[in-house]
């Protein structure tokens, strides 16, 4: 039996991952893509047709046993309100790992995790749980992704590195070996990372330096 997948966020990414997903090799196997949960009811006026529809609110959807979920928001901050609120209704979130990965040895993938493009994961990575990673990030051999931590497009991690609970790493941001980036932190696009980044700090710049947002 095909499990009933409900994305949460009808925004940008998550029309973006809607789109992914339905492409995936044996995805419809598996997964029927029943719609999105969000409390915007408008959200996908004025786009293409073909979406799946918004079925519900976060707050008022109840689910059942034959549903499970990803998120479609991209921000670590509402990523963690929207699944927080369905974890406590007993939801299962599944891990989607893109077929087209380059490599993959990773040590640990954690659940809710969503690998959402080519990726190069080397052995022994280590990935937290409700992660996400956009297309073509590539994570050096042993390096250690916190939970709710959000990679974007083409972020590079070093051998060892370590990127702390709930940061984000805008794309094309560089993270050298063995630095670690705290808990809640923001690496801006482009960026490169020669130093540790303290918890809670954004950095931006060749070489990253702190910025006051």
């Amino acid at each position: 039996m095909r499990k009933n997948l409900y994305i949460i966020g009808a925004r940008g990414f998550g029309r973006e991952l809607s789109e992914s997903l339905a492409s995936w090799d044996g995805f419809g196997d598996k997964y029927v893509i029943k719609g999105f949960l969000d409390d915007k009811v408008d959200a996908l006026d004025g786009f293409q047709a073909g979406y799946p529809p918004i079925v519900s609110s976060v707050e008022d959807f109840k689910p059942d046993e034959h549903d499970v979920f990803i998120c479609g928001l991209g921000a670590v901050e509402w990523r963690r309100k929207y699944i927080d609120i369905m974890l406590a209704k007993n939801a299962v979130f599944d891990t989607f790992i893109c077929p087209w990965l380059s490599y993959v040895k990773a040590k640990h993938i954690g659940r809710g995790v969503a690998i959402v493009g080519p990726t190069t994961i080397s052995p022994d990575v280590e990935i937290g749980d409700f992660v996400l990673l956009h297309p073509n990030v590539i994570l050096g051999h042993d390096v250690k992704i916190g939970n709710h931590a959000v990679l974007e497009n083409a972020a590079f991690c070093g051998v060892g590195a370590e990127v702390g609970e709930s940061a984000t790493i805008h794309t094309r941001a560089t993270i050298l070996p063995h630095k670690k980036i705290g808990k809640n932190a923001v690496v801006g696009a482009c960026s490169c990372v020669v130093r540790n980044v303290p918890a809670g700090a954004t950095v931006f710049g060749n070489p990253a330096n702190r910025i006051d947002l």
